[in-house]
């Protein structure tokens, strides 16, 4: 017999047993309790699942007018419907080269960490992340943060430079930097100078300014940053 035919014929046969004008047992009720929760445990409910994608926390994004921004850079636009940053709801933006791009309220120092997203897709599942949650795997995978960076000109060669208000290791210890044409540098070591045969220069901009390659200071005090010879992007993105 199924179980909720049981439980009925219990009800009926505790109603008939007992005469009229009386009320039933609470031990008897009990048992009807007992076996219906035996019949029909409860399920605990599902806990979100962890996000299985990247996503990038821009500091300051250009659509959010100095806002920060949330970046789905490996999601088509439209697959992602809800995202929230420490409680906060963001609104749904332009896409980004076809990825989904949801704007925040304020600036992304604003916001206290580790920062903790919720995320909902198109097919109804809900996902948390926490930032520094970043897979060991790869230099891009994970949560990542980024701050994009203008150009002040051609220096030193034809090259493109930058100087970056902050020094190398307020970016962590590790950044990706990725120019507006694609090239991307991994730099594992953001407290020490770092150069590729192509004319990539990075300097962190620790101690005062001087000569040689393994002096790190800057003239401005952050990091000093050259583009690739040849390279014509005026912008570069450091995801950290």
């Amino acid at each position: 017999m199924a179980p909720w035919m049981r439980l009925v014929w219990m009800l009926i046969a505790l109603l008939a047993a007992a005469p009229a004008g009386a009320s039933v047992s609470a031990f008897s009720l009990d048992e009807c309790l007992q076996e219906c929760a035996a019949a029909f445990p409860a399920k605990p409910p599902a806990a979100n699942a962890v996000f299985p994608h990247e996503i990038t926390f821009e500091r300051d994004s250009d659509q959010g007018h100095g806002n920060a921004a949330v970046l789905f850079r490996t999601l088509q636009a439209g697959s992602v419907t809800y995202v929230s940053v420490n409680g906060e709801v963001a609104r749904l933006g332009i896409p980004y080269k076809g990825c989904p791009v949801f704007i925040m309220g304020k600036p992304g120092g604003q916001y206290s960490r580790p920062l903790k997203f919720v995320v909902k897709t198109s097919d109804g599942k809900t996902y948390v992340a926490t930032s520094g949650t970043a897979a060991p795997t790869t230099p891009t995978a994970g949560l990542d943060e980024s701050s994009t960076y203008t150009s002040y000109g051609v220096r030193n060669g034809g090259r493109q430079a930058w100087r970056i208000p902050k020094k190398g290791p307020a970016f962590g210890s590790r950044i990706k930097v990725v120019f507006s044409d694609g090239h991307t540098v991994i730099v594992n070591d953001t407290s020490h100078n770092y150069r590729e045969s192509d004319g990539f220069v990075f300097k962190p901009g620790l101690g005062p300014n001087g000569e040689g390659e393994a002096n790190t200071g800057t003239a401005h005090g952050g990091v000093y940053l050259h583009a690739p010879y040849g390279n014509k992007s005026k912008q570069v993105t450091f995801y950290y």
